[in-house]
């Protein structure tokens, strides 16, 4: 006969490990990405200031990407700060809602069919 294998319970000396809320997480590999990609872009900006073409076309299309997103993000923190300003400042419910009242908003017709 087999001897039963021991319980494992976590003590309060063991605690998971929690994720920071406050920083993110960047790897090495993430810093080495990054590195390689402001390498490259260096590279394309130097070859544009010695006239290369194929640069100055690949600079203006990042130009115009980067200025699409800063107006999109732009737009969208102008219309989240509308709607954070204006909603719940104004009372929304009416007089008239049935909802507010706890009740059946009065039938203009009749029904047409008739009661069993």
């Amino acid at each position: 006969m087999s001897a039963p294998e021991p319980i494992i319970t976590p003590t309060p000396s063991i605690q998971p490990v929690i994720r920071s809320r406050v920083l993110p997480r960047i790897s090495f590999r993430m810093m080495m990405a990054i590195t390689a990609v402001a390498a490259l872009l260096a590279a394309i900006t130097r070859a544009a200031g010695n006239g290369a073409v194929f640069a100055k076309a690949a600079l203006a299309a990042l130009g115009f990407f980067a200025a699409f997103f800063a107006i999109a993000a732009f737009a969208f923190l102008v219309s989240w700060l509308v709607a954070r300003l204006t909603i719940g400042r104004v009372d929304q419910s009416r007089q008239g809602s049935p909802f507010a009242k706890d009740e059946l908003p009065p039938q203009l017709l009749k029904p047409r069919e008739r009661e069993l």
